[in-house]
């Protein structure tokens, strides 16, 4: 009766979970057991369906029906404590008759049945096993040690430790050694598993577990990102880094555990420290006014899965968790489920493993740190990371972690968790510095000391921080690839707040194109502390990391790795970089390493303040495309190519900033004054540009100024105190637009006097890229890029405009990749903005179309042969047919070249499903030899069909393209426009001027009618899914 009674309220606590939990896999309580090495085991078949003929399941210790085993019953509510006489008569069922058994004797085990309580109290004595179906309690108004070599935890049951104020509770976990475990236990499993169960532990004082802290709180504020925490008593011990430069300004970092060198500030800071800011101690941890503490000895660890509920806030977490960053060394089991070879290094035996947990988990403001100091232990004995989770969900936040050697804070290792990681800080220092080439494959990945590291693109990853030296990257990023045949599954469920949708494992490119979505919001990283991901350049489709507001404060990669190459790219969006947050900031240390180092194919960077001494990339760094915009950007000049050394091609836009100079005292900003684009009087050929020269750096004296248009030098002067007032006389200068059409990017450079006519090419810099969009005003050519399915070429009434298809200009037009359409044909189009279009021809053209032919690996592109020495302007359309479903589709990124030219942006997302939209404008010149326009449409992501519809052409010709099948009736004339552009295709209004040079009335408006979005959207359905249980009662 007892044994049926529960499993009722088993099912039915299950069934209650369930319902707000995505159904993984389930799990049935009464299915026969699997034996291992003669001992009962529940099977979870975590991956019901898969193909992979390796994995056999997943294996949990049955005690309780294990006739080896002598259970032993609590029969009421108790109380149990270090007098406790466990062979009391009626204290347990069956009688215990050696008080010894169960803290010496494996073959013994206590069971709280479901409705009964236990509550601990004081420090007792060891428990070998402990069996909760009904609840244990920490007593709250007592000092208490939980101390227990195995606990396994059942839906009913239920595992409390909230202690009030003046007492502590410690959970300290006994684990035997390797040639010591119990019989019935030959996987050697965690010391606490929950199969479904219940655990509360939450320390009373919730004050923020760690803080930032610097130096520059005039402009900065005494604190970052985490709200401080209390300090009132001068020498209160905190955990924080510490360290000295090296000759080349770097850090030397130490850990200091236990700092008590500061006090409680009575400036504008929260505190003061008595010893000099050197640029490090930023993050500050404080584990010490906690009191819940939860350690283990040797092999401890804890577990989490089916339907646990889990929920551990402000405690502290010492020397737990026994998966080391050595190799995974796991155990194997027969055909007959025998052991055949034990593991010396067990993969999910984290501190904290959440393996497959359908319910949502809390693990927020907690502590997780060594007991001594890892850096002198080997790596069998350090924790490779301190919560390991695959297929789960929740929150982990406000977490501190304090790592040494090779041990990592969070690792997402499956690749469909979606946690909310948040307001976690992580410091760190490591002792294995030899060079690691090449990387272990999965699913041994997480074994470099890191922050966070990560193959979930579904997870939150906001207001984290990380200082010190990380060898494998302060977060690595680690998209899985060959998915379906590493889980044998074709499709993964996902969870948390992606239920109800699914992934496709069979298609890598799909489940990549997820990490384009993620957004990285304003992150610390201080010290060597790389943003690391790990894609290779061969796989596809290219990958774009948003790097959203943040710090990037001496940021430097790895001196352990390779340069990082990845197939890639970076994008900044309002970044802070700096070498460090300290007042005295401004004088600049010299670097030997630099945030960037490798090979990636684009760096995009907008609104941006680095005004420090910094090398933002290495020397040897480089990329295929480099777009800074409305930022301040400084950086140390070692090329007469400065920035341009970096890339293939360079775009600015309103960019102010300094080349600095290690050896020639400009290690600051010191930029031009009055000086942004809208402050410039523009026309159809000409600027006039007025602005201030900057004398406050040395050498600034007699400093030459050159100024040049795409890359072309249009003139210098040189400008001295002797005839211009300091900081206050404005000069102008007029720049010449060569072919007044299009981008023209202005770069304006002074450079240092060295005395006489001798130059360091150091000094203030400005750059700005302005579009003319006055002189291609006339409609000239719009083309159908479908196949000409019709016998007789005639004009195609589009837009209001007369159109042709490709194929009926064949001598002027050709195209490379497929053709396809959408069948059959839709009655009417919507446009991404929400215009519908149902004329049959602009139907037509838009759900017809070009794309790369994704088998045989051809890219889609359109030449056009036009008229000599003219000015074009035109217009791209592009479909979206895909439509997705409850299947996680996100938007690919595409990029376009014009003539072998990328266009700003450098990527961009697709049409939203099922809808066209209009890209541009672009531009493009012809003159007396290059007459053909090359349009390369998505060459850079060759996975994705990305289909291009029409060509809108307009140009300075006055007469239309004679089409087939129409008479020529004359250009149609549009607007005129001359126009100051931050972007490619964005046009930013610009005063009305008149003056010298300037007899007409210069007007400007916008004109950019491309409606794309910063990230790609996910157009998806949901569909609910209820399951209803029957369940039928025994009689009992």
């Amino acid at each position: 009766m007892k044994i049926n009674l529960w499993l009722l309220f088993l099912v039915f606590s299950v069934f209650l979970k369930n319902i707000y939990s995505q159904e993984l896999y389930t799990f049935d309580w009464s299915s026969p057991r699997v034996n291992i090495n003669g001992h009962p085991h529940f099977k979870v078949n975590y991956y019901p369906g898969t193909t992979n003929t390796n994995y056999k399941g997943d294996f949990f210790p049955d005690v309780e029906s294990n006739p080896k085993v002598k259970k032993y019953y609590f029969t009421a509510n108790c109380e149990i404590n270090p007098s406790t006489d466990y062979t009391t008569s009626g204290f347990l069922t069956p009688a215990l008759n050696n008080q010894a058994a169960i803290s010496t004797n494996y073959s013994s085990a206590l069971v709280v049945p479901y409705g009964i309580t236990v509550t601990i109290t004081g420090l007792i004595q060891p428990i070998l096993t402990l069996l909760v179906k009904g609840k244990v309690v920490l007593k709250p108004t007592a000092k208490t040690q939980y101390y227990v070599g195995k606990t396994i935890i059942y839906p009913t049951g239920v595992l409390e430790s909230i202690p009030t104020s003046t007492f502590n509770h410690s959970i300290n976990f006994y684990s035997p050694v390797y040639w010591d475990i119990p019989e019935w236990d030959p996987l050697q499993t965690p010391n606490l598993i929950s199969l479904g169960g219940n655990v509360t532990i939450i320390g009373l004082n919730s004050d923020s577990m760690w803080t930032g802290r610097n130096s520059s709180y005039t402009s900065y504020g005494g604190t970052f990102l985490n709200a401080p925490f209390p300090y009132t008593t001068s020498q209160q011990p905190i955990f924080k880094m510490g360290g000295t430069r090296d000759i080349y300004g770097n850090i030397n970092y130490v850990m200091n555990n236990y700092y008590t060198s500061f006090y409680p500030s009575i400036s504008q800071n929260f505190l003061d420290d008595s010893a000099t800011f050197a640029g490090s101690g930023y993050i500050l941890m404080r584990p010490f006014t906690k009191n819940v503490y939860i350690s283990g000895a040797l092999n401890s660890s804890m577990l989490f899965t089916l339907n646990s509920t889990v929920n551990i806030q402000n405690s502290v977490f010492l020397d737990i968790g026994h998966t080391s960053p050595e190799l995974l060394d796991d155990n194997v089991i027969d055909s007959s489920y025998s052991v055949s070879y034990y593991g010396k290094n067990l993969p999910d035996r984290y501190p904290v493993t959440l393996l497959h947990n359908k319910v949502a988990v809390n693990i927020n403001n907690n502590m997780f740190m060594p007991r001594d100091d890892y850096s002198r232990k080997s790596f069998s004995t350090v924790p490779r990371a301190y919560i390991g989770a695959k297929r789960s969900f929740g929150n982990i936040i406000g977490n501190a972690f304090a790592l040494q050697n090779s041990s990592s804070g969070i690792a997402l290792l499956y690749g469909t968790e979606q946690f909310n990681i948040k307001l976690n800080s992580f410091i760190s220092t490591y002792s294995d510095t030899s060079s690691a080439s090449t990387f272990r494959s999965y699913p041994d990945i997480d074994y470099l000391n890191g922050g966070i590291v990560t193959t979930s693109p579904y997870s939150i990853y906001e207001k984290n921080a990380f200082e010190g030296n990380f060898k494998g990257g302060a977060m690595q990023i680690i998209p899985i690839q060959g998915r379906s045949s590493i889980a044998g599954l074709s499709s993964d469920i996902l969870i948390g707040s992606y239920a109800g949708l699914s992934q496709d494992n069979t298609v890598d490119y799909k489940v990549n194109s997820v990490w384009n979505n993620v957004i990285y919001k304003e992150n610390f990283f201080a010290g060597e502390a790389e943003f690391r991901v790990r894609y290779p350049l061969t796989a596809q489709p290219p990958l774009k990391i948003n790097l959203s507001k943040g710090w990037f404060i001496g940021q430097r990669v790895s001196s352990s790795l390779p340069a990082n190459q990845a197939n890639m790219e970076i994008s900044y969006t309002t970044p802070y970089i700096a070498n460090t947050l300290s007042i005295n900031d401004k004088f600049g240390y010299p670097m030997n390493a630099s945030t960037h180092n490798g090979k990636y194919n684009a760096v995009s960077i907008t609104d941006s303040t680095s005004i420090a001494s910094y090398a933002f990339f290495f020397d040897s760094f480089t990329c295929d495309y480099l777009s800074i915009k409305d930022s301040k950007f400084s950086h140390f000049f070692t090329s007469s190519d400065f920035l341009k050394k970096f890339t293939k091609q360079l775009y600015f836009s309103n960019v102010n900033g300094t080349k600095l100079a290690r050896n020639y005292a400009i290690q600051y900003f010191f930029p031009f004054f009055n000086l942004s684009p809208t402050s410039n009087s523009l026309s159809a050929s000409q600027m006039l540009l007025e602005y201030i020269p900057n004398f406050d750096y040395a050498g600034s004296n007699n400093q030459a100024v050159y100024y040049s248009v795409n890359e072309a030098l249009q003139s210098s002067e040189t400008y001295s105190t002797s005839n211009l007032v300091v900081n206050s006389t404005k000069v102008s200068k007029v720049i010449d637009f060569p072919l007044a059409n299009g981008p023209y990017t202005v770069f304006i450079s002074a450079k240092q006097s060295l005395g006489g006519t001798s130059y360091s090419d150091c000094g203030p810099y400005f750059a700005h890229t302005y579009v003319i969009d006055s002189n291609s005003p006339n409609f000239y050519l719009g083309i159908d890029l479908s196949d000409t399915t019709e016998p007789t070429s005639r004009g195609l009434s589009i837009f209001g405009k007369q159109w042709t298809k490709c194929g009926w200009i064949s001598g002027i037009c050709s195209t490379t990749g497929s053709k396809t359409r959408v069948s059959p044909t839709p009655s009417t189009v919507t446009e991404s903005t929400g215009t519908i279009t149902s004329a049959v021809d602009e139907v037509a053209m838009l759900t017809s179309y070009v794309m790369n032919d994704v088998t045989l690996g051809i890219k889609s592109s359109v030449s056009i042969t036009l008229t000599a020495n003219k000015l074009y302007k035109f217009f791209i359309y592009s479909y979206n047919p895909t439509f997705t479903g409850t299947m996680v589709d996100p938007l690919p990124l595409i990029t376009i070249k014009v003539n072998g030219k990328y266009q700003e942006p450098y990527s961009r997302p697709t049409p939203q499903y099922q809808k066209y939209q209009k890209f541009g404008p672009f531009y493009w010149n012809s003159n007396s030899t290059s007459v053909v326009l090359q349009i390369e449409w998505a060459s850079d992501n060759l996975k994705y069909p990305i289909p291009i519809s029409g060509i809108e052409i307009y140009s300075n010709i006055a007469t239309a393209y004679g089409i087939p099948g129409i008479s020529t009736s004359g250009a149609i004339e549009t607007s005129s426009n001359s126009t100051s552009s931050t972007t490619g295709g964005t046009i930013n209004p610009t005063s009305t001027t008149t003056g010298s040079n300037y007899n007409q009335t210069t007007t400007t408006s916008s004109i950019d009618e491309e409606q794309s979005s910063g990230a790609s959207i996910i157009i998806i359905s949901k569909t609910l899914v209820f399951f209803v249980l029957s369940i039928y009662f025994l009689n009992f």
